[in-house]
């Protein structure tokens, strides 16, 4: 009877998981903001006061469990590859899956069917870039499943502003919110509300290299960016508010080192790592921009200043990971510090940044951490450095595993490096990595998220990498910047 009555209680989960899968064909919920295309361009049916919160001990254990479930789901049953058998055939393909108006979240796919808030300026930081080309269909969907998310994610905000890493459905209108990774409070999850705005409404380009590349879409997004801006200001206030107070120790000028904070790389325990600090410093920048606090670039070129002295580590050439004794003592490395690319944090056209950026590219062919194609996050695993769960499930995810968008990021400073050098050898190295995504891609029929460290799609007891995963926008960005670079006159 005990028995029958624990299968009873684990098919009711399992059942309660598919009907709160927003991209179930059996989902129950419902988007309360949504965009509609007239002839004079997009306006919003907000119906975000629908939005529930659940936040009861029993609901997170819901939401917690709901996570794992789909990411069972999709190791042991489910994983679709693509139908078509071409580059751009692929890269339809997965527009088609994951770029949809009619659902009501831009997520990477597969089991990642809950929003991580941190996607929108980190993993999907060039959705809105208007020199990717593709359709004017194609490009209407980008923009609107990117401003859908937003919404929902300020409507849930609304509701409960503290920052956190996902937010989970778990009804029609209702929705949880918990922090992956051991309940880490998140570094980037403001910053993704923030980007993702501040893209939105033309402040924030969504390319690192505007200049060298030629528009083929245009931004539509303004007004509604504006409406959100003014109706969500007070909730990112008191957002920011909360971030800072909780990750900024004003003593020391930089993250706090008593945190262990949830970032792109989640599963791996860090103090005051280089990549939270430069998260923080783009942040405020941001709020500033917007108007959410008072610009204050005295304090960001300090703040700038201060994150290049304490992380850089000249007689090796690269930042150093975090401020954690272990990290300190041993010089750790991570690919994490590409983050500067994407933020403006550094440039490789920026004839006094340059070093960093060479010098960083030295040693990640010296120690083959692009190895056999970029990126791995390190040469080596660290298990060590990862909390038990992760360790056992999926020890080389935030280890010498490869990952795709990280991968994307080091070819685009390669090609940038190349633009500001004419060095060839950065130009062949890109192109060699850009060649070895195109191969996986045709043999993998997707975008694979992420691969082991001998390049084959990882897999574990627990965990299968995405194979049609969004991030494939980033490829397509690094490859229109490949061929800006190698235009007539360029080369």
């Amino acid at each position: 009877m005990i028995a029958a009555g624990i299968l009873i209680v684990i098919a009711l989960i399992i059942i309660a998981a598919e009907l709160t899968n927003p991209f179930s064909r059996l989902s129950i919920v419902r988007q309360p903001f949504v965009i509609k295309v007239q002839k004079a361009g997009f306006y919003a049916v907000n119906e975000n006061h629908r939005i529930i919160l659940r936040q009861s001990w029993l609901w997170q254990r819901f939401a917690y469990l709901k996570c794992g479930l789909h990411t069972l789901g999709s190791r042991y049953v489910h994983s679709p590859a693509a139908k078509s058998a071409t580059i751009d055939g692929i890269i339809a393909d997965i527009h088609a899956h994951r770029f949809r108006p009619d659902k009501l979240l831009l997520i990477s796919g597969d089991h990642f069917n809950a929003l991580f808030v941190r996607n929108m300026g980190v993993f999907y930081y060039p959705m809105l870039d208007t020199r990717i080309g593709s359709s004017e269909a194609d490009w209407q969907h980008r923009q609107i499943v990117y401003v859908q998310t937003l919404a929902y994610a300020l409507g849930v905000f609304q509701k409960r502003p503290i920052p956190v890493t996902t937010i989970v459905t778990t009804g029609v209108y209702a929705a949880t919110c918990i922090n992956i990774a051991e309940r880490a409070y998140p570094s980037d999850a403001l910053y993704g509300l923030l980007y993702a705005l501040a893209a939105l409404s033309g402040i924030e380009d969504a390319n690192a290299a505007p200049e060298l590349m030629p528009e083929q879409h245009i931004l539509s997004t303004h007004q509604l960016a504006t409406q959100l801006l003014d109706g969500y200001t007070s909730t990112l206030r008191t957002l920011y508010d909360h971030y800072r107070a909780h990750v900024f120790d004003d003593n020391t000028g930089l993250i706090r080192t008593s945190l262990h904070l949830s970032g792109a790389k989640d599963i791996t325990i860090r103090s005051s790592a280089f990549y939270d600090n430069v998260i923080f410093w783009k942040t405020t920048q941001l709020a500033g921009k917007l108007g959410i606090i008072k610009d204050d670039p005295v304090f960001l070129d300090m703040l700038k200043e201060r994150i290049v002295e304490r992380f850089w580590l000249p007689e090796r050439g690269y930042f150093l990971e975090d401020q954690s004794p272990e990290a300190v003592l041993h010089h750790y490395y991570s690919s994490d510090w590409l983050i500067v690319l994407a933020t403006g944090f550094l440039s490789p056209l920026n004839a006094a940044e340059r070093p960093y950026f060479e010098r960083s590219v030295d040693y990640i062919q010296k120690m083959f951490i692009d190895r056999p194609f970029a990126i791995k996050y390190q040469h080596e695993r660290r298990a060590h450095r990862q909390f038990i769960l992760a360790r056992i499930a999926m020890a080389a995810y935030g280890g010498d595993a490869i990952w795709s968008f990280w991968g994307m990021e080091y070819i685009k400073v390669l090609l940038l490096l190349y633009e500001a050098t004419r060095k060839k050898t950065y130009l062949q190295t890109a192109d060699k990595h850009i060649h070895a995504y195109e191969r996986s891609m045709l043999l993998n029929r997707g975008f694979p998220e992420v691969y082991d460290k001998k390049g084959v799609p990882l897999r574990t007891w627990y965990y299968r990498s995405i194979r049609q995963t969004g991030w494939v926008i980033g490829f397509e960005q690094a490859r229109a910047l490949r061929a800006a670079v190698g235009a007539k006159g360029r080369v």
